[in-house]
């Protein structure tokens, strides 16, 4: 009997866990914007650009959970059955030849991987999850860095304002 690849228990402990959090500040952000049509509370740049880091690292953790949620069932070889005959899964798995399936799934990047012994692959993770998690995971990273920057006391002229008063 096939078993899914051994993963690390507390990195989906704490993924799940943070999905929480992260889905209910999307949804008060998406409550927020219909209720005042402005798209932040900040009022400020640096305030701005760190509330647009953590929306983006909300959608990489929802994005992460997702993928590594898809393909659950509680026969590991379900889903593989049914992602390749696009059929209904107990129907499917009734049809008899699917001994032997390896599954192996990686968290980072999200990845659920059925092979056959007939040299078959179905890849569980929908194909726009890696896009997602990429473009999500740069906008933190840029969004952070532009309200350090903002933060740091860079003046609408781009040029950083002096300590001391010199020339020039």
């Amino acid at each position: 009997m096939p078993h899914p690849s051994p993963e690390p228990t507390i990195l989906y402990t704490a993924i799940l866990l943070l999905t929480l959090p992260a889905t209910a500040l999307l949804l008060a952000k998406a409550v927020h914007l219909l209720a005042t049509r402005r798209a932040g509370y900040a009022r400020t740049r640096p305030g701005r650009c760190a509330e647009a880091a953590t929306l983006c690292l909300s959608v990489a953790v929802v994005t992460l959970t997702f993928a590594n949620l898809s393909g659950f069932d509680t026969r590991p070889t379900r889903a593989c059955v049914t992602a390749r005959t696009g059929r209904d899964a107990a129907q499917a798995y009734r049809d008899g030849g699917n001994d032997g399936i390896t599954i192996v799934s990686r968290t980072l990047p999200p990845s659920t991987l059925c092979t056959w012994p007939d040299g078959t692959t179905v890849q569980l993770v929908p194909s726009w999850v890696d896009p997602v998690l990429l473009l999500s995971l740069a906008g933190a990273a840029g969004s952070a860095a532009m309200g350090c920057r903002a933060a740091v006391g860079k003046g609408r002229s781009g040029r950083t304002r002096r300590a001391y008063p010199g020339p020039g």
